[in-house]
């Protein structure tokens, strides 16, 4: 059987990498979910008329599946578009350098305390620097665009905060 999906072609060529005792175990979770995505092993409907039938293969559902995943995170935006106030933001990016990597890699519970910290930094700066309060929405990224280990925030800020009065006052976010 062919397979045309790229990412499994890859998942199955560097299967010897990644499914080890010694990988995360949702590492390999994620990626045997991909491999089953949308085959006969995770099930499937029928959905059949007078004129024919289509056979549909169940998904896996994984955010590591390039469809499924795609999929989650589209969903996942369009719920945090609409709860969002109707106003402009600002995007910043907090990184730290590699050195650190290896602490966080290998105390993975210390990822929890970087969202919280970052959107702190960005709510004192504001509040010293405009005497005003933000809205700051923080993802948390583990890993950068060559696939290496490296954690790191998105966040979105709001281009303007609110000062005791409540009136929504317009900052300017310089470096």
């Amino acid at each position: 059987m062919m397979i045309k999906e790229p990412i499994k072609q890859v998942l199955i060529a560097t299967r010897g990498a990644w499914d080890r005792p010694e990988m995360r175990p949702a590492v390999r979770e994620n990626f045997r979910k991909v491999l089953k995505c949308r085959t006969p092993e995770l099930g499937s409907e029928v959905y059949a008329s007078e004129t024919g039938q289509k056979l549909v293969h169940h998904t896996c559902k994984s955010r590591a599946c390039p469809s499924c995943g795609h999929r989650n995170t589209t969903l996942w935006q369009r719920e945090q578009w609409a709860s969002l106030p109707d106003i402009l933001y600002s995007g910043v990016v907090f990184t730290m350098h590699n050195v650190l990597w290896p602490i966080f890699r290998e105390n993975r519970h210390l990822l929890n305390d970087l969202s919280a910290l970052g959107a702190a930094v960005l709510q004192q700066w504001a509040r010293e620097n405009a005497r005003v309060e933000i809205f700051v929405m923080v993802v948390p990224h583990t890993f950068g665009r060559h696939l290496n280990f490296n954690p790191h925030l998105h966040i979105m800020v709001s281009a303007g905060g609110m000062r005791e009065s409540e009136s929504l006052e317009k900052i300017a976010i310089s470096s």
